[in-house]
Protein backbone atom coordinates (compact mmCIF):
# COMPACT_ATOMS: atom_id res chain seq x y z
CA UNK A 1 0.00 0.00 0.00
CA UNK A 2 1.53 3.29 -1.09
CA UNK A 3 1.56 6.45 1.04
CA UNK A 4 -0.56 9.42 -0.02
CA UNK A 5 2.56 11.60 -0.29
CA UNK A 6 6.17 11.03 -1.27
CA UNK A 7 7.87 12.74 1.67
CA UNK A 8 5.71 12.10 4.74
CA UNK A 9 7.97 14.08 7.06
CA UNK A 10 7.96 17.27 4.98
CA UNK A 11 4.56 17.15 3.29
CA UNK A 12 2.58 16.47 6.47
CA UNK A 13 3.79 19.46 8.48
CA UNK A 14 1.39 22.16 9.68
CA UNK A 15 1.20 25.65 8.27
CA UNK A 16 2.65 27.01 11.51
CA UNK A 17 5.66 24.70 11.32
CA UNK A 18 6.16 25.58 7.64
CA UNK A 19 6.26 29.30 8.42
CA UNK A 20 8.87 28.73 11.13
CA UNK A 21 11.02 26.60 8.78
CA UNK A 22 10.70 29.14 6.00
CA UNK A 23 11.71 32.14 8.05
CA UNK A 24 14.83 30.35 9.30
CA UNK A 25 15.77 29.25 5.77
CA UNK A 26 15.02 32.70 4.39
CA UNK A 27 17.38 34.43 6.83
CA UNK A 28 20.13 31.93 5.99
CA UNK A 29 19.54 32.40 2.25
CA UNK A 30 19.75 36.19 2.49
CA UNK A 31 23.01 36.01 4.46
CA UNK A 32 24.48 33.50 1.99
CA UNK A 33 23.63 35.62 -1.04
CA UNK A 34 24.82 38.90 0.49
CA UNK A 35 28.12 37.34 1.50
CA UNK A 36 28.81 35.24 -1.60
CA UNK A 37 27.27 36.98 -4.63
CA UNK A 38 28.19 40.35 -6.05
CA UNK A 39 24.78 40.68 -7.67
CA UNK A 40 22.68 40.51 -4.51
CA UNK A 41 25.22 42.43 -2.43
CA UNK A 42 24.91 45.29 -4.91
CA UNK A 43 21.10 45.03 -4.90
CA UNK A 44 20.86 45.18 -1.13
CA UNK A 45 23.30 48.07 -0.95
CA UNK A 46 21.26 49.98 -3.55
CA UNK A 47 18.10 49.80 -1.43
CA UNK A 48 19.98 50.42 1.82
CA UNK A 49 19.12 47.13 3.51
CA UNK A 50 21.22 44.32 4.93
CA UNK A 51 20.12 40.72 5.59
CA UNK A 52 19.96 41.30 9.35
CA UNK A 53 17.30 43.95 8.76
CA UNK A 54 14.90 41.22 7.62
CA UNK A 55 13.63 39.59 10.81
CA UNK A 56 9.96 38.93 9.97
CA UNK A 57 7.88 37.78 7.02
CA UNK A 58 6.40 41.29 6.82
CA UNK A 59 9.91 42.75 6.46
CA UNK A 60 10.59 40.38 3.58
CA UNK A 61 7.38 41.18 1.72
CA UNK A 62 8.25 44.88 1.74
CA UNK A 63 11.38 44.23 -0.31
CA UNK A 64 11.15 45.25 -3.99
CA UNK A 65 11.71 42.82 -6.84
CA UNK A 66 15.46 42.10 -6.91
CA UNK A 67 15.82 40.22 -10.20
CA UNK A 68 14.01 40.20 -13.54
CA UNK A 69 14.57 37.87 -16.47
CA UNK A 70 16.45 40.63 -18.29
CA UNK A 71 18.65 41.26 -15.24
CA UNK A 72 19.35 37.53 -15.05
CA UNK A 73 20.54 37.58 -18.67
CA UNK A 74 22.72 40.64 -18.01
CA UNK A 75 24.14 38.94 -14.91
CA UNK A 76 25.18 35.96 -17.04
CA UNK A 77 26.68 38.24 -19.67
CA UNK A 78 28.72 40.05 -17.02
CA UNK A 79 30.05 36.81 -15.52
CA UNK A 80 31.13 35.59 -18.96
CA UNK A 81 33.03 38.82 -19.59
CA UNK A 82 34.53 39.27 -16.11
CA UNK A 83 34.77 35.81 -14.56
CA UNK A 84 34.90 33.43 -17.51
CA UNK A 85 31.77 31.41 -16.65
CA UNK A 86 28.17 31.66 -17.83
CA UNK A 87 26.28 31.15 -14.55
CA UNK A 88 25.91 34.81 -13.67
CA UNK A 89 27.05 37.23 -11.01
CA UNK A 90 24.38 35.73 -8.71
CA UNK A 91 26.34 32.47 -8.42
CA UNK A 92 26.98 31.82 -4.74
CA UNK A 93 29.68 29.14 -4.99
CA UNK A 94 32.90 28.63 -6.98
CA UNK A 95 31.98 27.57 -10.55
CA UNK A 96 33.74 24.22 -10.17
CA UNK A 97 31.06 23.18 -7.63
CA UNK A 98 28.41 23.21 -10.38
CA UNK A 99 27.79 19.64 -11.58
CA UNK A 100 24.67 20.12 -13.74
CA UNK A 101 24.56 22.72 -16.52
CA UNK A 102 21.14 23.16 -18.10
CA UNK A 103 19.44 26.11 -19.73
CA UNK A 104 15.85 27.31 -20.08
CA UNK A 105 13.92 26.79 -23.31
CA UNK A 106 14.34 30.42 -24.40
CA UNK A 107 10.63 30.82 -25.19
CA UNK A 108 10.62 34.46 -24.08
CA UNK A 109 14.11 35.37 -25.32
CA UNK A 110 17.69 34.13 -25.07
CA UNK A 111 17.90 31.06 -22.81
CA UNK A 112 19.43 31.39 -19.36
CA UNK A 113 21.35 28.77 -17.38
CA UNK A 114 18.90 28.83 -14.47
CA UNK A 115 18.69 25.03 -14.26
CA UNK A 116 22.31 24.54 -13.27
CA UNK A 117 23.05 22.92 -9.94
CA UNK A 118 25.58 22.06 -7.31
CA UNK A 119 25.36 18.53 -5.95
CA UNK A 120 23.24 19.70 -3.01
CA UNK A 121 20.92 21.76 -5.24
CA UNK A 122 20.58 18.81 -7.59
CA UNK A 123 19.42 16.61 -4.70
CA UNK A 124 16.85 19.26 -3.70
CA UNK A 125 15.45 19.37 -7.22
CA UNK A 126 15.13 15.58 -7.40
CA UNK A 127 13.22 15.60 -4.12
CA UNK A 128 10.88 18.32 -5.41
CA UNK A 129 10.15 16.47 -8.65
CA UNK A 130 9.56 13.21 -6.79
CA UNK A 131 6.83 14.94 -4.76
CA UNK A 132 5.28 16.29 -7.97
CA UNK A 133 5.26 12.94 -9.71
CA UNK A 134 3.87 11.15 -6.68
CA UNK A 135 0.91 13.53 -6.34
CA UNK A 136 0.34 13.15 -10.10
CA UNK A 137 -0.22 9.38 -9.59
CA UNK A 138 3.16 8.00 -10.73
CA UNK A 139 4.39 5.02 -8.75
CA UNK A 140 7.38 2.63 -8.72
CA UNK A 141 7.43 0.53 -11.86
CA UNK A 142 5.54 2.97 -14.07
CA UNK A 143 7.01 3.32 -17.54
CA UNK A 144 6.83 6.97 -18.52
CA UNK A 145 7.59 8.35 -21.98
CA UNK A 146 9.37 11.71 -21.69
CA UNK A 147 8.45 13.80 -24.72
CA UNK A 148 10.14 17.07 -23.85
CA UNK A 149 13.07 18.47 -25.85
CA UNK A 150 16.41 17.28 -24.54
CA UNK A 151 18.49 19.74 -26.55
CA UNK A 152 18.02 22.59 -24.07
CA UNK A 153 15.52 23.13 -21.29
CA UNK A 154 15.04 21.23 -18.07
CA UNK A 155 12.04 19.03 -18.80
CA UNK A 156 14.01 16.71 -21.04
CA UNK A 157 16.36 15.63 -18.27
CA UNK A 158 14.20 16.54 -15.29
CA UNK A 159 11.97 13.55 -15.91
CA UNK A 160 14.95 11.26 -15.49
CA UNK A 161 16.04 12.90 -12.26
CA UNK A 162 12.71 12.96 -10.46
CA UNK A 163 11.65 9.61 -11.85
CA UNK A 164 14.73 7.91 -10.46
CA UNK A 165 13.73 9.02 -6.97
CA UNK A 166 10.46 7.07 -7.00
CA UNK A 167 11.89 4.14 -8.98
CA UNK A 168 9.73 4.68 -12.03
CA UNK A 169 11.15 3.94 -15.46
CA UNK A 170 11.50 7.10 -17.55
CA UNK A 171 11.84 6.34 -21.24
CA UNK A 172 13.66 9.23 -22.94
CA UNK A 173 13.49 9.63 -26.68
CA UNK A 174 16.82 9.62 -28.49
CA UNK A 175 16.49 13.31 -29.36
CA UNK A 176 13.40 14.26 -27.34
CA UNK A 177 10.41 16.09 -28.79
CA UNK A 178 12.68 17.30 -31.59
CA UNK A 179 12.18 13.88 -33.20
CA UNK A 180 8.51 14.63 -33.83
CA UNK A 181 5.26 12.83 -32.99
CA UNK A 182 5.64 10.12 -35.66
CA UNK A 183 8.89 8.79 -34.22
CA UNK A 184 7.47 9.13 -30.71
CA UNK A 185 4.57 6.86 -31.62
CA UNK A 186 6.93 4.30 -33.13
CA UNK A 187 9.12 4.43 -30.03
CA UNK A 188 6.14 3.94 -27.73
CA UNK A 189 5.14 0.81 -29.64
CA UNK A 190 8.53 -0.65 -28.75
CA UNK A 191 8.73 0.48 -25.12
CA UNK A 192 5.03 0.24 -24.13
CA UNK A 193 4.84 3.14 -21.65
CA UNK A 194 1.82 3.64 -19.38
CA UNK A 195 2.59 7.31 -18.67
CA UNK A 196 3.46 10.45 -20.61
CA UNK A 197 5.42 13.63 -19.86
CA UNK A 198 4.62 16.19 -22.56
CA UNK A 199 3.34 19.63 -23.44
CA UNK A 200 -0.39 19.82 -24.27
CA UNK A 201 0.44 20.66 -27.89
CA UNK A 202 2.69 17.60 -28.25
CA UNK A 203 0.13 15.33 -26.59
CA UNK A 204 -2.55 16.60 -28.98
CA UNK A 205 -0.22 15.97 -31.92
CA UNK A 206 0.18 12.36 -30.74
CA UNK A 207 -3.61 11.93 -30.76
CA UNK A 208 -3.79 13.20 -34.34
CA UNK A 209 -0.76 11.31 -35.68
CA UNK A 210 -1.23 7.89 -34.09
CA UNK A 211 -3.95 6.61 -36.49
CA UNK A 212 -1.81 7.61 -39.47
CA UNK A 213 1.24 5.76 -38.14
CA UNK A 214 -0.37 2.68 -36.59
CA UNK A 215 -3.92 2.52 -37.93
CA UNK A 216 -5.05 2.62 -34.30
CA UNK A 217 -6.37 5.29 -31.95
CA UNK A 218 -3.80 6.33 -29.37
CA UNK A 219 -5.93 5.02 -26.50
CA UNK A 220 -5.09 1.51 -27.75
CA UNK A 221 -1.45 2.13 -26.73
CA UNK A 222 -2.57 2.08 -23.06
CA UNK A 223 -0.91 5.35 -22.03
CA UNK A 224 -3.11 6.12 -19.02
CA UNK A 225 -1.20 8.67 -16.94
CA UNK A 226 -0.87 12.06 -18.63
CA UNK A 227 1.45 14.61 -16.98
CA UNK A 228 1.22 17.76 -19.07
CA UNK A 229 3.03 21.07 -18.67
CA UNK A 230 4.95 23.74 -20.58
CA UNK A 231 2.09 25.95 -21.78
CA UNK A 232 -1.17 27.29 -20.34
CA UNK A 233 -4.59 25.95 -21.27
CA UNK A 234 -4.56 22.28 -20.30
CA UNK A 235 -6.81 23.12 -17.34
CA UNK A 236 -9.55 24.28 -19.74
CA UNK A 237 -12.34 21.64 -19.48
CA UNK A 238 -12.73 21.18 -23.26
CA UNK A 239 -8.98 20.62 -23.73
CA UNK A 240 -8.81 18.29 -20.74
CA UNK A 241 -11.76 16.30 -22.11
CA UNK A 242 -10.03 15.89 -25.48
CA UNK A 243 -6.86 14.63 -23.80
CA UNK A 244 -8.58 12.17 -21.48
CA UNK A 245 -10.93 10.83 -24.13
CA UNK A 246 -8.15 10.66 -26.73
CA UNK A 247 -5.77 8.68 -24.52
CA UNK A 248 -8.40 6.97 -22.40
CA UNK A 249 -6.40 8.06 -19.35
CA UNK A 250 -6.18 10.53 -16.47
CA UNK A 251 -4.87 14.06 -16.88
CA UNK A 252 -2.59 15.95 -14.46
CA UNK A 253 -1.03 19.38 -14.90
CA UNK A 254 2.30 20.03 -13.18
CA UNK A 255 4.90 22.77 -12.77
CA UNK A 256 8.63 22.86 -11.99
CA UNK A 257 9.81 26.43 -12.42
CA UNK A 258 13.61 26.57 -12.00
CA UNK A 259 13.42 23.42 -9.93
CA UNK A 260 11.93 25.43 -7.05
CA UNK A 261 8.24 26.08 -7.73
CA UNK A 262 7.08 22.47 -7.89
CA UNK A 263 3.36 21.78 -8.05
CA UNK A 264 0.80 19.33 -9.41
CA UNK A 265 -2.94 18.99 -9.75
CA UNK A 266 -4.53 16.34 -7.57
CA UNK A 267 -6.75 14.51 -10.02
CA UNK A 268 -10.19 15.54 -8.75
CA UNK A 269 -12.81 15.59 -11.48
CA UNK A 270 -13.14 19.38 -11.22
CA UNK A 271 -9.80 21.14 -11.55
CA UNK A 272 -8.74 22.62 -8.20
CA UNK A 273 -5.47 24.21 -9.28
CA UNK A 274 -1.97 22.95 -8.61
CA UNK A 275 -0.79 22.10 -5.10
CA UNK A 276 2.57 23.50 -4.05
CA UNK A 277 4.32 20.30 -2.98
CA UNK A 278 7.63 21.83 -1.84
CA UNK A 279 6.83 25.11 -0.06
CA UNK A 280 9.66 24.35 2.36
CA UNK A 281 12.07 24.81 -0.57
CA UNK A 282 10.60 27.94 -2.13
CA UNK A 283 8.36 30.99 -1.65
CA UNK A 284 5.99 31.54 -4.56
CA UNK A 285 2.20 31.73 -4.13
CA UNK A 286 2.53 33.72 -0.89
CA UNK A 287 4.45 36.56 -2.52
CA UNK A 288 2.28 38.26 -5.16
CA UNK A 289 2.54 41.72 -6.69
CA UNK A 290 0.28 43.69 -9.00
CA UNK A 291 1.41 42.84 -12.58
CA UNK A 292 1.53 46.52 -13.55
CA UNK A 293 2.50 48.51 -10.43
CA UNK A 294 4.58 45.68 -8.81
CA UNK A 295 3.12 46.64 -5.42
CA UNK A 296 2.62 43.75 -2.93
CA UNK A 297 -0.85 42.19 -2.77
CA UNK A 298 -2.57 40.83 0.31
CA UNK A 299 -2.68 37.03 0.16
CA UNK A 300 -6.28 35.91 0.51
CA UNK A 301 -8.61 33.40 -1.12
CA UNK A 302 -8.87 33.99 -4.86
CA UNK A 303 -6.31 36.79 -5.11
CA UNK A 304 -4.77 37.25 -8.58
CA UNK A 305 -1.28 38.64 -9.07
CA UNK A 306 2.19 38.07 -10.45
CA UNK A 307 4.14 35.45 -8.51
CA UNK A 308 7.53 36.46 -7.09
CA UNK A 309 9.88 33.55 -6.40
CA UNK A 310 12.48 33.14 -3.68
CA UNK A 311 14.50 29.94 -3.37
CA UNK A 312 15.17 28.64 0.14
CA UNK A 313 18.40 26.74 0.68
CA UNK A 314 19.82 26.97 -2.82
CA UNK A 315 23.59 27.43 -2.66
CA UNK A 316 24.55 27.82 -6.32
CA UNK A 317 22.28 29.99 -8.47
CA UNK A 318 20.08 31.80 -5.99
CA UNK A 319 16.81 33.54 -6.79
CA UNK A 320 15.56 36.12 -4.31
CA UNK A 321 12.48 38.20 -5.10
CA UNK A 322 12.64 36.95 -8.71
CA UNK A 323 10.00 38.33 -11.07
CA UNK A 324 8.54 35.16 -12.65
CA UNK A 325 6.18 36.86 -15.12
CA UNK A 326 3.49 34.29 -14.21
CA UNK A 327 0.11 35.69 -13.21
CA UNK A 328 -1.64 33.22 -10.92
CA UNK A 329 -4.74 32.93 -8.79
CA UNK A 330 -4.11 31.67 -5.25
CA UNK A 331 -6.40 29.53 -3.10
CA UNK A 332 -5.60 29.36 0.61
CA UNK A 333 -8.26 26.92 1.83
CA UNK A 334 -7.74 23.11 2.02
CA UNK A 335 -8.57 21.06 -1.08
CA UNK A 336 -11.31 18.42 -1.13
CA UNK A 337 -8.76 15.85 -2.31
CA UNK A 338 -7.27 15.72 1.18
CA UNK A 339 -3.67 16.41 0.16
CA UNK A 340 -2.09 17.32 3.53
CA UNK A 341 0.70 19.62 2.32
CA UNK A 342 0.84 23.06 3.98
CA UNK A 343 1.40 24.95 0.70
CA UNK A 344 -1.31 26.81 -1.18
CA UNK A 345 -2.95 25.97 -4.49
CA UNK A 346 -2.78 28.16 -7.58
CA UNK A 347 -4.15 28.37 -11.10
CA UNK A 348 -2.30 29.87 -14.03
CA UNK A 349 -3.98 32.99 -15.41
CA UNK A 350 -1.34 33.93 -17.97
CA UNK A 351 1.98 35.63 -18.60
CA UNK A 352 2.55 39.32 -17.86
CA UNK A 353 4.01 39.86 -21.34
CA UNK A 354 0.84 38.34 -22.86
CA UNK A 355 -1.51 40.64 -20.96
CA UNK A 356 -3.47 43.06 -23.14
CA UNK A 357 -4.95 46.37 -22.00
CA UNK A 358 -8.11 47.19 -23.93
CA UNK A 359 -9.77 50.43 -22.79
CA UNK A 360 -8.46 49.83 -19.27
CA UNK A 361 -9.52 46.16 -19.14
CA UNK A 362 -6.80 43.56 -18.50
CA UNK A 363 -7.24 40.62 -20.83
CA UNK A 364 -5.23 37.38 -20.68
CA UNK A 365 -5.29 35.00 -23.68
CA UNK A 366 -6.07 32.04 -21.41
CA UNK A 367 -9.40 33.63 -20.43
CA UNK A 368 -10.25 34.11 -24.09
CA UNK A 369 -9.25 30.52 -24.89
CA UNK A 370 -11.62 29.28 -22.19
CA UNK A 371 -14.48 31.08 -23.90
CA UNK A 372 -13.54 29.81 -27.37
CA UNK A 373 -13.19 26.23 -26.15
CA UNK A 374 -16.60 26.39 -24.49
CA UNK A 375 -18.10 26.38 -28.02
CA UNK A 376 -16.63 22.96 -28.89
CA UNK A 377 -17.41 21.15 -31.22
CA UNK A 378 -18.80 24.13 -33.14
CA UNK A 379 -15.22 25.47 -32.96
CA UNK A 380 -12.02 23.41 -33.13
CA UNK A 381 -10.44 25.50 -30.35
CA UNK A 382 -7.62 26.76 -32.57
CA UNK A 383 -7.40 30.55 -32.51
CA UNK A 384 -5.04 33.50 -32.95
CA UNK A 385 -5.23 36.98 -31.50
CA UNK A 386 -4.25 39.39 -34.27
CA UNK A 387 -2.13 42.29 -33.02
CA UNK A 388 -1.85 45.23 -35.38
CA UNK A 389 0.00 47.28 -32.76
CA UNK A 390 2.57 46.55 -30.09
CA UNK A 391 0.95 45.39 -26.83
CA UNK A 392 -0.06 45.75 -24.12
CA UNK A 393 -2.37 48.68 -25.06
CA UNK A 394 -4.66 47.57 -27.88
CA UNK A 395 -7.35 49.62 -29.56
CA UNK A 396 -10.75 47.87 -29.64
CA UNK A 397 -12.20 45.74 -31.00
CA UNK A 398 -9.94 42.76 -30.33
CA UNK A 399 -9.31 40.94 -33.60
CA UNK A 400 -9.50 37.13 -33.42
CA UNK A 401 -9.07 34.40 -35.99
CA UNK A 402 -11.04 31.26 -35.09
CA UNK A 403 -11.40 27.86 -36.77
CA UNK A 404 -14.99 26.69 -37.04
CA UNK A 405 -15.65 23.03 -36.35
CA UNK A 406 -15.91 20.10 -38.73
CA UNK A 407 -19.41 19.83 -40.18
CA UNK A 408 -20.28 23.49 -39.57
CA UNK A 409 -21.85 25.10 -42.63
CA UNK A 410 -20.98 28.65 -43.64
CA UNK A 411 -24.63 29.61 -43.25
CA UNK A 412 -24.32 28.89 -39.51
CA UNK A 413 -21.39 31.25 -38.95
CA UNK A 414 -23.34 34.50 -38.60
CA UNK A 415 -25.36 33.20 -35.67
CA UNK A 416 -22.28 31.59 -34.16
CA UNK A 417 -20.39 34.86 -34.46
CA UNK A 418 -23.11 36.70 -32.53
CA UNK A 419 -22.99 34.08 -29.76
CA UNK A 420 -19.20 34.27 -29.43
CA UNK A 421 -19.10 38.07 -29.41
CA UNK A 422 -21.81 38.20 -26.76
CA UNK A 423 -19.98 35.71 -24.53
CA UNK A 424 -16.68 37.60 -24.91
CA UNK A 425 -18.41 40.88 -24.06
CA UNK A 426 -20.11 39.32 -21.05
CA UNK A 427 -17.05 37.45 -19.78
CA UNK A 428 -14.25 39.90 -20.53
CA UNK A 429 -16.03 43.20 -20.99
CA UNK A 430 -14.55 43.93 -24.44
CA UNK A 431 -15.74 44.08 -28.02
CA UNK A 432 -14.33 41.68 -30.60
CA UNK A 433 -14.00 41.24 -34.35
CA UNK A 434 -14.03 37.63 -35.54
CA UNK A 435 -12.63 36.08 -38.70
CA UNK A 436 -13.66 32.47 -39.24
CA UNK A 437 -11.31 29.98 -40.90
CA UNK A 438 -11.87 26.35 -41.97
CA UNK A 439 -10.66 23.56 -39.64
CA UNK A 440 -6.88 22.94 -39.64
CA UNK A 441 -6.16 26.35 -41.24
CA UNK A 442 -4.10 27.76 -38.39
CA UNK A 443 -1.79 24.81 -37.97
CA UNK A 444 -0.36 23.44 -34.74
CA UNK A 445 3.01 23.34 -33.10
CA UNK A 446 4.20 20.06 -31.64
CA UNK A 447 5.91 21.92 -28.79
CA UNK A 448 4.19 25.19 -27.84
CA UNK A 449 1.42 26.72 -29.91
CA UNK A 450 1.55 30.50 -30.29
CA UNK A 451 -1.58 32.46 -29.42
CA UNK A 452 -0.62 35.69 -31.21
CA UNK A 453 -0.34 36.73 -34.85
CA UNK A 454 1.78 39.87 -34.82
CA UNK A 455 1.21 42.24 -37.73
CA UNK A 456 3.27 45.14 -36.38
CA UNK A 457 7.02 45.80 -36.77
CA UNK A 458 8.43 43.92 -33.77
CA UNK A 459 11.74 45.75 -33.96
CA UNK A 460 10.12 49.15 -33.68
Amino acid sequence: MFSKVWDEKSENISRKVLERIRLKKLKNQLRHCYKNTQYYRNKFNEIGIKPEDISTWEDFRKLPILMTKQEERLSELESREKLGHTYGMHLGVPPEKMIIIRNTSGTTGNPTFSYSYTEADYERFKQCLARVYWLASLRPGDRVLNCFPVLGGIHGSGGLWGGAMIHMKVIPLEVGAESGPEKTIQYSLLTKPNGLLASPSFAEALIDVCPKVTGKEIKELEIKKLLLTGEPGIEIPAIRKRMEEGFGGKWFVWWALYGEVCASSCGLEEYQGMHEVAPDFCVHAEDLVDPVTKNPLEIEKGVIGEAVMTALGREGLSFIKYETGDVIQVFTEPCECGYPGPGYRFKMIGRVEDMLLIEGVRVFPLALRQIINSFSPKLTGAMRIVLAEKPPKINPPLRIKIEYGYGIEKGQLLGLEREIKAKIQEGLGIGSEIEFLPPASLGKSVWKTSIFEKMFNQEG
